[in-house]
């Protein structure tokens, strides 16, 4: 019998890297772990400083960390580059193809947990490096505070940056990016110490924040579309303000993708908000992700309230994430300034429900068959006049009266509603796709 030949790994590594010099960096890393010859195409620069970056003066060092990444960026071989400082580890770059740079400094064995009040302004300036004018995608990891200004400085002429995520920069308190150029995605994920973030780019299309509850104000960005605020670590620490919270809605009233957490529509609630008495609405939106860590009563008349305010919706997601933050009880303010279903029992919560005729699409993710779970998809069909579907995991839902389940035909998964004279049918999905 022949041996099945693995005729790609068989090219020449001049080949093979041109192969991995043309697909993104996350499938060049997948690519690499396949093999140890795939391994050894990702040419390694290790260089040390034998400079205290912290004690050096600022243009010096400032000078000396762009000569290094300049060097390698422009370096047509090298695609990772160790960083050492005064012979310990101090940063790992790396380079794909499509103009992304990734810098992890988290291989330092005591990260500073010293507040940096980074403010990164990415905006052209007068000066222009082409090998900045390379990097279109930047992701930054557990930048410490001695390199704070440094990197931002660095990367102020990065002209051409079209993508930037910050991750796991513990030590920062505060983020400015203000930028007339081609920025059109920025993430920020588990930042757990930031407080406030200012964002002004008109060319911004996707914002995305998870983490603790911050001040976020979007000043500038009229071209955003799809917005993620998953506040999975509920209010960190981080007092909660129901007005900076209602002005962030408000500034992305326009979206057409939104993702919420429970929390944050929770503490909203608790707070007195009453959403189809505001002053604005989500008109444009058409698909909403709500994240929770279970699906309690407060959570299911929160979410019904919020939807209120969300005419033209075609697609709910439920995603219950038992990683996210533990519900927590929020003491009622201005308790009567409330919708006056709110917190009150589940018919009269329903009896308030508003119709959503153009919601075709539910599917709720992560199900337990919870009481609270089969009221909350009780009341979307409720809402959702006209709609076309709805799963919740892998199977498909529909509603049969008591009466009716005798003529059932087909294989099927059986739950009674509570307090009402039906069961919830699920059968298998088919070419069911969380996405």
């Amino acid at each position: 019998m022949e041996e099945n030949l693995d005729l790609i790994t068989s090219l020449p590594n001049e080949i093979l890297k041109h192969i991995i010099s043309m697909i993104s960096f996350k499938e060049a890393v997948q690519t690499s772990t396949l093999s140890t010859s795939w391994r050894s195409l990702f040419s390694v620069l290790s260089v040390n400083i034998e400079q205290d970056l912290g004690q050096a003066n600022t243009t010096q060092a400032k000078n000396k960390l762009e000569e290094i990444i300049k060097a390698f960026l422009q370096s047509g071989e090298s695609l990772k580059l160790y960083l050492s400082l005064c012979n310990q580890p101090f940063a790992i770059a790396t380079k794909g193809a499509h103009g992304e740079l990734h810098l992890d400094f988290s291989v330092q064995k005591q990260l500073e947990k010293v507040p940096s009040n980074l403010s990164m302004i990415l905006e052209q300036s007068s000066f222009s490096c082409p090998a900045f004018a390379y990097v279109k995608i930047l992701q930054l990891k557990s930048v410490p505070n001695l390199v704070g200004n440094l990197v931002n400085d660095l990367f102020s002429s990065c002209q051409n940056l079209e993508s930037l995520k910050l991750e796991k920069c513990f030590g920062l308190e505060n983020l400015e990016i203000k930028t007339n150029g081609f920025l059109k995605s920025f993430e920020i994920a588990d930042c757990r110490n930031i407080v406030r973030v200012e964002i002004s780019a008109e060319n911004l299309n996707f914002f995305s924040y998870e983490g603790a509850y911050a001040i976020i104000q979007l000043i500038e960005v009229p071209n955003l579309v799809d917005f993620a605020l998953n506040l999975r670590d509920g209010s960190g620490n981080n007092a909660f303000d129901c007005e900076d919270a209602l002005a962030l809605l408000c500034s992305v009233k326009d979206v057409e993708i939104l993702t919420m957490s429970s929390w944050l529509l929770e503490a909203l609630c608790s707070s007195g908000v009453i959403f189809n008495q505001l002053d604005f609405q989500f008109n444009n939106l058409k698909e909403l992700w709500c994240v929770c860590p279970k699906i309690s009563s407060k959570i299911r008349d929160s979410l019904a309230c919020f939807l209120n305010v969300t005419p033209s919706l075609e697609q709910l997601f439920v995603k219950i994430d038992e990683t996210s933050t533990s519900p927590l009880e929020f003491p009622l303010s201005n308790q009567y300034w409330h919708e006056p279903h709110l917190w009150k029992d589940y018919a009269t919560v329903k009896s308030s429900a508003y119709q959503l005729k153009d919601l075709k699409t539910i599917k709720i993710i992560g199900f337990k068959d919870e009481k609270d779970e089969l009221l909350l998809m009780d009341l979307l069909l409720h809402y959702a006049i006209n709609l076309k579907d709805m799963t919740v995991d892998s199977w498909r839902v529909s509603r049969i009266p008591y009466s009716q389940l005798i003529y059932v035909k087909v294989k099927y998964m059986l739950i009674s509603c509570p307090n009402t004279s039906y069961y919830f049918v699920l059968t298998k999905a088919k070419n069911y796709n969380l996405n």
